[in-house]
């Protein structure tokens, strides 16, 4: 009877068993007891799955189904997925040793292989992050010769003066980031530069362009491993390096014009001078010594990536959500005109007295979480959670999106709503779920930092200006794309000045 049935197939029928046969060896299996998911697909495993006009729509549409802890492959490779607040302090806070990890993937040790702070794991993570967050003390938070507010009141003054020049509609997310950039440029280097400087304007720009590269080449190495064998470059690593080339092109000129003034003698200038420093109090200790020139020029990028692009969008996300609501605008306005006039700039000690412009800023930040998935975690060690199994060397994604967007927490949580962190007597209250900067050991060590500009930048715009949009009618349009940040698509403002 076999035979017979065989020989009424034809070669095209062959080939077709053939293929699902071998499509079905490709679908990732579920090993016992690990998170729950949806249906696994050949060679792209889930990624179906996460097709959406906003990603982040098919994650919840996902945490609804599967709940608060779900699994995905992302093609062959793994990913466990946490939402919710209870969750997540319970993964990044209790349970902190375990998942303030970085994942090890070949892709990973592929593209970081120089220890900075971002993906950096073990002793090298621990000198780094003590030695950053002793920086940031000494020349920003601490009490030093120019304090951290009086750095980013002189660039707010360049920034207005920039767009003060703009006679027509113009995109102001791009001199947004060139400026929030400068702060921590002048904290790590001392120094400050043009917005026309090409070195600086291709540094930060390759961030967002690595970023989109660096998501491509992954999911190609996740879908189809086998491509890393083949001669050529299929997956694009090498157009990463030659991206990668220009923020190193930029810190190798800032860090040959800072050795020629460096002084191990005299009073230390800025973050650098403290790297410098380690690196000759160390020198004689060779074993576990991290600290030398190319590894400060890594330490030192990621800091200026990290210290600028997550900042500067969150402003521009404000921006928009200012001209779409020109009610909201006029009430900061005349709060800051109430409390600072129109002469002075803004100060730190202005926000316990503009609380509802504070309270906006935290808003912005909750409405538009610019990085709403945090910096990937892993799991280096087989782990039991919440009654799943996470296997060792598993990519873990802590959703922050679900907690600042979620309904049980916040009231409408789509709606811009400032006075959410207003209590009954106006004063600033905000609730444990708020963690736009996550938690736990990895937290983002630049929040103070952050905060600080986020508030002296718009309120020194919305003193100086009345802010427009180019088009009303193209702010309907207006999306959040994921890439290194997310961010909204570019649009144009008009602004007037209002003295």
């Amino acid at each position: 009877m076999l035979e017979g049935i065989l020989g009424q197939l034809n070669w095209t029928t062959c080939i077709i068993l053939l293929i699902v046969a071998w499509l079905w060896t490709l679908v990732p299996k579920r090993r016992k007891g690990i998170p729950h998911g949806p249906p696994v697909f050949p060679i792209f495993g889930n990624i179906p799955s996460l097709i959406s006009r906003d990603p982040l729509d098919a994650f919840t549409a996902l945490r609804n189904k599967y709940g608060d802890l779900y699994g995905l492959f992302v093609g062959q490779e793994f990913t466990v997925i946490i939402n919710g607040y209870d969750a997540i302090h319970e993964a990044l806070v209790k349970k902190g040793d375990i998942f303030a990890k970085r994942p090890r993937s070949e892709f990973h040790q592929l593209m970081f292989k120089d220890p900075g702070i971002v993906f950096a794991n073990g002793e090298a993570w621990r000198q780094n992050r003590k030695f950053t967050q002793m920086a940031l003390n000494e020349f920003g938070y601490g009490w030093t010769e120019k304090t951290m507010e009086e750095r980013i009141n002189e660039e707010v003054i360049h920034f207005i003066q920039e767009v003060e020049q703009q006679t027509e509609a113009f995109n102001i997310g791009e001199i947004v980031n060139l400026s929030v950039a400068n702060v921590i440029s002048g904290i790590l280097f001392g120094q400050r530069s043009d917005y026309k400087d090409p070195q600086f304007v291709a540094c930060l720009n390759s961030v967002g362009e690595a970023a989109e590269l660096f998501t491509r080449s992954s999911l190609l190495m996740s879908c189809f491993p086998i491509l890393k064998k083949f001669p050529g470059d299929f997956l694009g690593l090498k157009k990463i390096e030659e991206v990668r080339e220009k923020p190193k092109t930029f810190l190798k000129s800032v860090c040959s014009r800072h050795a020629e003034s460096y002084d191990e003698l005299k009073e230390r200038r800025n973050v650098m001078d403290l790297y410098r420093r380690e690196i000759s109090s160390k020198k004689d200790n060779v074993d576990g010594n991290i600290f030398n020139e190319t590894h400060m020029r890594v330490l030192m990028g990621e800091l200026l990536s990290a210290g600028s692009e997550t900042t500067a969008t969150c402003v521009i996300w404000i921006i928009l959500y200012l001209i779409k609501d020109v009610s909201l605008q006029k009430r900061l306005q005349a709060d800051i005109d109430d409390v600072i006039g129109t002469e002075r700039q803004p100060t730190l000690n202005d926000r316990k007295r503009l609380a509802y412009v504070e309270a906006t800023i935290l808003e912005g930040l909750r409405i538009a979480p610019v990085a709403p998935l945090s910096v990937p975690h892993a799991v280096h060690e087989d782990t039991m959670f919440r009654g799943f199994l996470i296997p060792k060397e598993t990519t873990v994604l802590v959703n922050l999106h679900s907690v600042l967007k979620d309904p049980a927490t916040w009231d409408e949580p789509e709606s811009f709503r400032p006075e959410r962190f207003l209590d009954n007597t106006d004063n600033i209250t905000i609730p444990k779920e708020f963690i736009p900067y996550s938690a736990g050991r990895r937290a983002c060590l630049g929040e103070s930092l952050a905060r600080m500009e986020l508030f002296l930048y718009i309120t020194a715009l919305l003193q100086k200006f009345d802010i427009a949009p180019e088009n009303p009618e193209s702010l309907e349009n207006i999306k959040g794309n994921l890439g290194m940040t997310y961010s909204p698509s570019p649009f144009k403002v008009k602004l007037t000045p209002r003295r």
